[in-house]
């Protein structure tokens, strides 16, 4: 297990590749479908679909008047 950016990458050997699943700091987990042939591109797949999770989450917002 690796942690980035507070989330945890699950790597694992596979009979037809590498995978990689996440989960994130509360405990949801995220899995993917796809196999990769190197620890290192599972590894940048991984962090990529953080990345973009982490981008696509709302933000809290504050209204300014009442």
């Amino acid at each position: 297990m690796i942690t980035y950016q507070q989330w945890t990458l699950v790597i694992k050997k596979e009979w037809n590749g590498i995978t990689v699943d996440y989960k994130d700091p509360e405990g949801n987990e995220y899995h993917e479908p796809f196999c990769f042939s190197t620890i290192d591109e599972a590894l940048i797949y991984g962090k990529m679909c953080i990345n973009r999770l982490i981008q696509s989450k709302p933000t809290v917002f504050t209204p300014l008047y009442g």
